[in-house]
């Protein structure tokens, strides 16, 4: 689904979506980027091949990583179903007051360029294999 017509070359901006792949501008360019492996998304930066497989099975030292990308905000794709990790793990990151949502692909690509629009430091973290 396509998200966005213009260019916003001040930061990265998802532009469309599918179950498989998410488009992305990326900041200060006029091209547009299909990423198919898993990643991770911030105002200004994006990490590919980001090796979570399944946002459940996350590793301490990967939660860790994420808090050094600052966020005050992460967004994890993680299809429809909810479930104990996932209490787990925004847990983890409320204790060092980051704000926390597990949604689906699309309503966290939306969430996401919203929030960026505002100037908010978000984070979006998507595992296709957990989709």
């Amino acid at each position: 689904m396509k998200l966005s017509q213009e260019a916003v070359s001040e930061y990265n901006q998802i532009h469309s979506y599918d179950n498989d792949h998410v488009v992305i501008r990326p900041q200060h360019q006029n091209r547009l980027d299909a990423i198919e492996s898993n990643f991770i998304l911030t105002r200004s930066q994006l990490i590919v091949d980001w090796p979570v497989k399944e946002i459940a099975t996350i590793t301490a030292g990967q939660l860790a990583d994420l808090k050094t990308l600052d966020p005050e905000v992460i967004l994890f794709a993680t299809g429809s179903g909810l479930c104990i990790e996932f209490q787990k793990i925004a847990s983890e990151f409320m204790q060092a007051q980051i704000g926390v949502e597990f949604m689906e692909l699309g309503a966290a690509c939306r969430t996401f360029n919203l929030l960026v629009s505002e100037q908010r430091k978000v984070l979006l973290a998507v595992s296709f294999d957990g989709l």
